[in-house]
This record gives structure tokens, sequence and C-alpha cells, in this order.
């Protein structure tokens, strides 16, 4: 074995571009972050060939004094902290000293910049080494070119992606930067043609327009709330609109992007029940803590962070989600609403044949009525309310529709034809959405195919699926005494025995407290066998020893078993066996107690599998269907 020395700083810097420039987006990304933490408030970002041939970052931030050249790309030369206590206190996005290092040891690269207390002077730097230094223009800030990228590594070019993905994720570097810094402007021009712009006035809703559109910033509710520790801040978008995975959950810390598992499923989780399976929401969310509680100093691109009151932050950001949300009107309209879920178990589909034809007839003129257990109290006239005011006038005429339209433009654009972006997304659905009731009046009209109930008021036609809207008020029923941790249980006259296979004994074992927590009192009377004799009172079927033995295999199955999420599971299953089916014809009485009941829910919005309870259509698209209004 040779000897043991010290490497070449030109290698160490090629070494170290490996973990700090894995590919174009990552350069933009560093240079992104050294311009915001010189306080640019324009950002300009101009790529050509995906990053590949040219990338250049134009800012009016504070500049490099012309002294401080030299130091430009050598490693962990940086302004940006002075001790090691300065690690526990991170308040900028760049720390470590090696990104212009790594980018120069693999690049061509040329600086010009100017410090508002120095003189304007021009780098070029090549592979790691100081080609040129001589004065430069007289311009406020930095302007720095990235070309040739990999050009001395033509190993890494090898795991270079095609041109069309290097360019998306740069343009998703560039999106995520704007999501988190709403104060500064960014403008990205990929092959001399611009794909994003913002204005950089602090206006988050507005970055949001610019990025995804004015229809999910429209879509999107404020989030505040704070403890001690944490103040939250951001928008979530209502489930009506969600997307097939997680990108679009935007989480940051003192506005620095980051990635954090835990993090983004406490996002999730705020949705729970909002949204069908598979489907995950939009949300763009900032965190500011003492940088003392938050550890981003893991991995060299910054973007992995650790927490440490992580569980106090996951249920902050979890609740106040939730509670903005059960505040809000989330009855979606057909025009936006997205489809219902594929997966369909409960009911089968109509049966329309002459086989059918005198039995649905008889079922019209005679209702069947509803089980006992399903409609149990006293129906009384329909519902009717003295609030129906609040709800406004009828807005779904030509003129009205143009009067909101006049109302969204600038007070100096709206004979312009030309529209204010941010009148247009400060107050979107004020009218309807802002409304404290869960659900606003509605007249109940008739049954359609004995599946959906149709209702209407003054802004148009509802439909509500009764399976569905029976599911949303049986399991927040069986969730809520599942989940009284004072259940007393059903004591029992003689016990159920179990007997499991050796297998499974020793899991059991090891969960018996698990069950117990559940409301179940189990003993072990044999070296395979179990005795229950009380079990919890929301087991009401009609073969509760089976229901019993499956709870006890499903735990020993489960991994990390929680009985919060069983309760979940528990009621999930219980509300969907028990409630109305398809082809079940309701009176009047029958459907205005229904209704009643949902009114009484927490979230009356959609089925615990996410599927919409009630759809909206307005007055103005029906009358546009049927041409009584031009587009």
């Amino acid at each position: 074995m040779s000897p043991i020395r010290v490497l070449d700083p030109k290698i160490q810097n090629k070494i170290a571009a490996g973990e700090v420039v894995e590919r174009p987006s990552s350069v933009i990304k560093e240079l992104i972050e050294n311009s915001v933490d010189a306080n640019a408030d324009e950002i300009e970002v101009f790529i050509e060939e995906s990053g590949m041939k040219l990338m250049r970052i134009v800012d009016n931030g504070e500049g490099i004094h012309h002294t401080d050249g030299p130091l430009l790309f050598q490693r962990h030369a940086t302004s940006k902290i002075d001790d090691d206590y300065d690690l526990f206190q991170i308040r900028s996005l760049g720390f470590r000293g090696e990104a212009l290092a790594s980018i120069g040891a693999v690049s061509k690269v040329k600086v010009e910049t100017k410090h508002r207390e120095g003189d304007p002077v021009l780098i070029q730097f090549e592979g790691g080494t100081l080609k040129e230094e001589m004065p430069g223009r007289e311009r406020q800030g930095t302007d720095i070119s990235i070309s040739e990228l990999f050009y001395n590594t033509p190993a890494r070019l090898k795991y270079v992606k095609s041109m069309r993905t290097e360019s998306g994720k740069i343009i998703d570097i560039v999106q995520k930067m704007a999501l988190s810094q709403p104060h500064i402007s960014f403008r990205l021009i990929v092959d001399h043609k611009e794909r994003l712009l913002t204005k950089g006035n602090g206006n988050l809703k507005e970055v949001i327009s610019d990025i995804y559109g004015i229809n999910i910033a429209r879509q999107a509710v404020k989030i505040e709330a704070s403890d001690a520790d944490f103040k939250l801040s951001g928008y979530a978008v209502r489930p009506e609109i969600s997307r097939s995975h997680r990108n679009f959950i935007h989480t940051s810390v003192n506005n620095r992007h980051i990635r954090n598992f835990k993090l983004s499923q406490s996002v999730i989780n705020a949705y729970h029940t909002l949204l069908a399976k598979d489907k995950y929401p939009i949300v763009i969310i900032n965190v500011e803590m003492d940088p003392k509680l938050v550890d981003v100093n893991v991995h060299p691109s910054k973007v992995e962070v650790r927490f440490s009151k992580e569980r106090e932050l996951n249920t902050l950001v979890e609740q106040s989600i939730r509670n903005t949300l059960r505040n809000e009107m989330l009855i979606p309209d057909v025009s936006t609403g997205n489809s219902a879920p594929v997966d369909k178990t409960e009911q089968p589909a109509m049966d329309f044949s002459g086989a059918k034809k005198d039995a649905l007839t008889e079922q019209i003129k005679r209702p069947e009525s509803v089980e006992e257990s399903d409609i149990t109290r006293k129906t009384s006239l329909p519902y009717q309310t003295e609030t129906k005011g609040v709800y406004g006038p009828d807005r779904n005429t030509a003129k009205q529709l143009q009067d909101d339209v006049a109302e969204f433009k600038g007070p100096e654009q709206s004979s312009s034809g030309s529209r204010d972006i941010k009148a247009m997304i400060d107050e979107p659905l004020e009218d309807s959405r802002s409304v404290k009731e869960k659900l606003p009046y509605l007249e109940i009209i008739g049954q359609l195919h004995g599946t959906y109930i149709i209702m209407q008021n003054e802004s148009g036609m509802y439909m509500m699926d009764q399976h569905a809207a029976q599911e949303r008020i049986k399991y927040e029923f069986y969730y809520d005494h599942i989940n009284t941790e004072q259940d007393e249980g059903v004591p029992l006259l003689i016990p159920y025995n179990f007997e499991f296979p050796l297998d499974d004994i020793i899991t059991i074992d090891e969960k018996l407290r698990d069950l117990r927590a559940l409301g179940f009192e189990i003993d072990k009377t044999g070296i395979k066998q179990y005795s229950v004799t009380r079990h919890p009172s929301w087991i009401k079927e009609k073969n509760p020893e089976a229901d019993i033995e499956d709870l006890i295999q499903f735990i020993a199955r489960a991994d990390n078993f929680s009985a919060s999420k069983y309760r979940e599971e528990m009621s999930i299953m219980m509300s969907c066996k028990q409630s109305i089916k398809a082809n079940h014809y309701l009176d009047k009485a029958h459907m205005e107690a229904l209704l009643s009941e949902l009114r009484k829910c927490d979230s009356p919005y959609t089925c615990p599998h996410g599927r919409p309870v009630i759809i909206h259509m307005t007055t103005y698209e029906i009358e546009r269907m049927f041409n009584r209004i031009m587009k």
C-alpha cells in the first residue's frame, strides 16, 4: 500500500462536487441561495440547453467586495459563519462554503460583481483554476454564468437525464424558491422563453397564482397558527383539487425549502377523509422557529433537516390545517370538482332491463322505508331556516357574472379589459365559502334512481349521494364512541375462548396491552388459549365472537399496531357496512332526516373514503348548457 498523502485541492473539489453538484438544478439552487443571502429582491435565471450549455443568475444584491475575489472558489471560504457556535443558529441559506468551489471544479465560471463599497470586478474561473481577474461593469449586484458543466468529468455526464427532465428539475427548484421567498421577484428564462415571473411583493397567494394558476389560487385557504415554539403561515388548497403524488406539498422552515417525510405526512393526515385514496393535497406552508430547534447541517444539499421538537411541530401542522378546512364549505362545483374515485365496492351498477322495470316502478310508487337502525328518530317538516338570506342574492345571471368579473379588476383596469391578478385571488369565493354553517339552506326536490337526493337553493342544484351521506354520519358516530377512553364495555356471562397457532402466540402476548387499551378484558388461560370476559360496547355485530377473533389476528399481523389507527379502520368498516345502499328508495321524511343528520357532522362534505357527499351545479352552468346564456 502506498503511503498516506493529502490530496491535491483540485481533486478534493472534484470529490466534493459529487455531493453538492449532482445535476444542473443543484447548481441553480446553490446560486439562488447565495443571491437570497445577499439580500437581493430581484433574481433572474437564464438557462440554455437544460443548463448543460449555460446557466446564468443575475441579482441586485449586495454584491461581493473586490478584495474577496480570490477567495470565491476556495473550499470552506464563507461569509455566513465565524465560529462553531454559529452552526447552532444558522439563519442564512448557505453556510458551508462548498458550493462555488464545487461548481468551479467541474465547469467554466464567469463572475461579474460589485459591492456597494467596492469596485466592480470580473473573475473567470475554469476547472478549479483562476484564469483572469479584471475590472467589471458598474452594476450593483452579481452576475454569474456557469458554462460547460462537467466538461472535465465526463463520467458525470452519463448520469445526466434527458434535457426535458433536467429542465423540469430546474423549473421545480425555481418554483420552490419562489414559494419560499414571496418577497423576492423571480424571473426564469429557459432557451430564450420566459417560463416564470413573480412580482416579489410578499403576497404568497399571487406567487401560487403565478405558478399553479388562478383557479388553484382562488381555492387556497390561508393558514395561520402558532404556539410557544413555532409559527405557521401559508395556504392549503381545498380538497376538491388534488394531485396523484405528494410533490405539491411544499414545506419550508424559516423560508428555507426542506424535505421532511413526517412533516409532509402531517399535512396529508390533516386531509384525512377529505381526499380519496392515493390523492394528495396542494399545500404551501412555512414554519418560523428558533434556529436552535432545527439542524440543517444534515446533508450537503441542506434540504434534509432534523427537528428538536418534531412531535409538537407535526401536531401543530396537522391540527391547524384540519381546523382551517373545517371552517370552510367544501361542496365541490361540477365544473371544478374532481371525478369520484374509481374504486367503488359498496354498491352495484343499476339494471334498467325490462326484468326490473316493473319492480322499480313499484318501488317509486311505494317507497321503501329506511331500516330502524338507519333513521331512528321522529322526523319533522322539511328543513327550513331563517338564515337563507345569508347566502346572498341570485348570482347566476349573465349580468351578475359580468359584475363579478368587473369586481376583480383594479380601479384603473376595469375599462381596459386587463385583469389585476391580486384582486382576483385575494378574496376568492367569499360569498359562499366564508359562511360559518357547514351546509347552506337546501330544499329537497326528490330522488334519482334510488341513489341520489336532488336538492336546490338560490345558487343552483345539489345532488347528495345517500350512501356516502349516511356513511359520513355513522363514521363520525362510531369514531366518537370508539375513541371514548371511559368505555365500560359489555361484560360477558360466558367468556369467549380462543385458540391460536404457536406462530402468533408470541406476538399476541406482546400486544395484550394494546387489546386492553381498546377496552377488552383478555387473559391467557393456556399455552395457546385466551379468554375474553369483556368487550367494548361499540362492537354490536351479529357475531361479536368472530369480530373479536378477527381483531386479535389483525393485531398479531400488524408490525406497529396503533389503537387509534385500528379505531379509525373499524369506524370506516362499520359505517360502510351499515349505511343505505343504492337502489333504496326513500320518502320525503327520510330524506329530510338524513339531511338533518348530515348537518350535524363535523365534516359533511366527503365520506370516510374521500368521495364527495354533495356536488353543486350552479344555475349559471345549467342555463349555459341550455344556451340561455351564451359564452
